[in-house]
């Protein structure tokens, strides 16, 4: 049974941020690189939207997700990152089934 967590999150910038919003997500996925069960965390922006940012994770199960979303905002970066988003994220729930990049 594939016990995988997937989601996309959708963040808007404050005008003019969204180039910052990415950065400082990129840092947050540097951390990630760490974190147990993270199998994906890729920061993505669209052409159309110059302040939205996209993140795509991939989790081995609900704990791991969970563990990381409950830690220090500072200690997972996102302490710099709060204060650059417009409104609260968009989440879409997902169940990865597999493909190329997951093992």
């Amino acid at each position: 049974m594939n016990t995988r967590v997937g989601r996309y999150v959708r963040m808007v910038a404050v005008p003019g941020s969204g180039a910052a919003l990415a950065e400082g997500l990129l840092k947050v996925a540097e951390g990630m690189r760490t974190a147990p069960g993270c199998e994906l965390y890729v920061v993505n922006r669209t052409p159309d939207e110059e302040d939205a940012v996209w993140v795509t994770e991939v989790w081995s199960d609900e704990a791991a997700s969970d563990a990381a979303l409950n830690r220090d905002l500072g200690e997972a970066g996102f302490g710099e990152v709060l204060p650059l988003l417009a409104g609260p994220p968009e989440f879409i729930e997902l169940n990865p089934v597999g493909g190329p990049g997951l093992s």
